[in-house]
């Protein structure tokens, strides 16, 4: 007992452990900054962060293991009553157990960080303690590797060898399972939950498996056998229970559920209807902001046409073939997906939830996203969405598509918001950037709303042009503007 808290003493005082730790707080922090926290995605990414424990704990205790070759070591060893066993099972208790009661305490700093900024989801503790369950195996690796393995490099090494599948399995692939972290979370977890807790049981059945194999060095025993048999005979099922819950499509009966307006929650607000998925209502007063000043200049007896807002599922695979262009399958055309800015690039937010409902109340045909199968040499096969069709060449010439740029521009810069619903192929954009110029002059004009209240019903008439509302806004044409596209 005393040679385990000397042990622990030291590793606690190891500037590997702590360094890393400080290490992780901070690149989460860094991380979250810019970002309104949802816990799903905090959850997952702080424990990948927990593997620089890890990484730390499995350096600090394979030099523990390795400080017995170094110079006049053996000499002084051989002359102490502790042999070799026992020093490895001291070890092998402290490391697991200092490197788990790290990465909880810098999880639970990170966390409870994030408290004020009120974090949206459902929190997951099976998720969360994942982090320190693969930092004490880190911890247990450190010190079986070094004694199989002694040698100074052994412990980068290994330690390379665990970092490099981690950040391999990003590409998905239900063999993530196995590894310490399940990396991959593209797609919302609500919709496609991951096997949390069968993934932490098989990383703490891998503990005492590998531990066993650490005192193996010195000859099995009937108790190194049991805990081996044990650790096995837990970690093949749940291993196995958490590959089968790794779903990188989602099934689709389970995504028809989430796509339709019941799986949602709702709330009407001065006289707007906002929906959100189950523990994303944290985010409304969010939206509110964003969509407020919009509305403020919509005329009054026009606001009927404020769409409802609802939170959107993006990026989703529902298992179908690849190598064919697909429309993904929305709810709602308007409304925000599953992440929101935070500490400067709120208004980014703000900007890009305000174009959309510009463009829904000018009238403009919402746009269309595909999911588009490409194939790169390097990185494989991999979806990407584009936007098609909006607004097209004669939407360019029309007033409307003025007034939903104007109309953006009251939550954000002009182009900013626009970027939400317009898409301008390069025959298009002289025509485009000569309404961007005339909105952002709008905007400025202390004028504009009254002008644009005054004649509402002939400048959302598609059958308006450009030309004929500029008069109307008080707006002059600029003689050397490129008005055409093809």
């Amino acid at each position: 007992m005393s040679l385990t808290r000397f042990e622990a003493a030291l590793l606690l005082r190891s500037p590997l452990v702590w360094g890393s730790a400080v290490l992780m707080v901070a690149l989460r922090v860094w991380q979250t900054w810019s970002r309104a926290p949802a816990w799903p995605e905090v959850t997952i990414d702080t424990a990948y962060g927990c593997m620089l424990v890890g990484a730390g704990a499995l350096l600090a205790a394979n030099l523990a293991v390795n400080r017995e070759r170094r110079h006049g070591m053996p000499e002084t060893i051989r002359a102490l009553p502790v042999r070799a066993p026992a020093r490895t099972r001291a070890l092998l208790a402290t490391a697991p157990a200092v490197a788990a009661v790290v990465a909880c305490a810098a999880t639970a700093v990170h966390l409870l960080s994030l408290l004020p900024a009120r974090p949206a989801g459902r929190f997951d503790p099976w998720e969360a303690l994942t982090g320190p369950a693969g930092a004490a195996l880190c911890g247990v690796l450190g010190v079986t590797v070094g004694r199989w393995f002694p040698g100074p490099a052994t412990g980068p090494v290994v330690l390379f060898a665990v970092a490099a599948p981690v950040e391999l399995s990003r590409s998905g692939g239900s063999w993530a399972a196995l590894l310490p972290v399940i990396l991959r979370h593209d797609l919302p977890v609500e919709i496609n939950p991951r096997p949390s807790g069968a993934h932490l049981v098989y990383l703490l059945a891998l503990i005492p498996l590998v531990a066993a194999l650490g005192m193996s060095r010195y000859g099995m025993r009937p108790r190194r056998s049991l805990a081996a048999l044990a650790g096995l005979a837990v970690a093949v099922p749940a291993g196995a229970v958490a590959i089968a819950g790794t779903h990188d499509a989602v099934p689709q009966e389970r995504l028809a559920r989430w796509l339709t307006p019941e799986a949602q929650r709702c709330r009407d607000i001065e006289g707007v209807r906002y929906c959100a998925y189950p523990g994303y209502e944290a985010w409304i007063p969010r939206w509110t902001r964003a969509v407020r000043p919009v509305i403020a200049a919509v005329p009054p007896a026009a606001r009927d046409l404020v769409p409802e807002i609802r939170q959107r599922v993006g990026d989703v695979s529902s298992g179908q073939g690849r190598g064919t262009m697909m429309k993904p399958t929305w709810p709602h055309p308007t409304g925000p997906f599953f992440l929101w800015g935070r500490h400067g690039t709120a208004e980014l937010s703000e900007a890009w939830l305000g174009g959309q409902v510009a463009a829904r109340v000018a009238g403009l045909s919402d746009p269309e996203w595909w999911r588009v199968s490409i194939t790169d040499p390097i990185y494989g096969a991999s979806d990407v969405f584009v936007r098609v069709g909006t607004p097209g060449c004669a939407g360019w010439r029309q007033a409307r598509t003025l007034v939903a740029l104007w109309l953006g521009g009251q939550a954000g810069p002009v182009r900013t918001a626009a970027s939400s619903w317009a898409q301008t192929k390069d025959s298009e954009r002289p025509a485009a950037e000569r309404l961007y110029r005339y909105a952002e002059r709008l905007v400025a004009r202390p004028d504009a709303r009254s002008r644009m209240w005054a004649h509402w019903t002939t400048l959302i008439d598609p059958k308006t042009t450009v030309e004929q509302a500029l008069p109307l806004l008080g707006l002059t044409p600029d003689p050397d503007d490129r008005k055409d596209c093809s």
